[in-house]
């Protein structure tokens, strides 16, 4: 029976995981452009946020580190997308706890 027990503590460190990673304000405005824009590079996203490509980059690796962005190489650009179908439901959760 204890194996059950240390399934559920490995889900709720990944868990807590993703909630630390896109808690981040720039993190965050970079997965609501991207679910709404769908796939874009780090040069596109840095403009529409007014950040540095640099800044954005490590932004966008700390987010596909825990699996909720996937990034594609086509040509010289990676396109970035959201991988985890569940985020955009998260974030309306978000949105709604916000706005009580």
């Amino acid at each position: 029976m204890a194996t059950p027990l240390r399934l559920q503590a490995d889900k709720l460190k990944r868990a807590s995981q993703m909630m630390r990673t896109v808690s981040h304000p720039k993190r965050l405005a970079l997965v609501e452009l991207l679910l709404e824009t769908g796939p874009q590079t780090v040069t596109q996203l840095a403009e529409a946020l007014d950040i540095s490509q640099s800044n954005t980059s490590q932004h966008l690796k700390g987010l596909e580190q825990v699996g909720l962005l996937a990034g594609e190489r086509q040509g010289k650009e990676v396109y970035y997308c959201v991988q985890n179908n569940h985020l955009k439901h998260m974030l309306a959760c978000i949105r709604d706890c916000v706005d009580c």
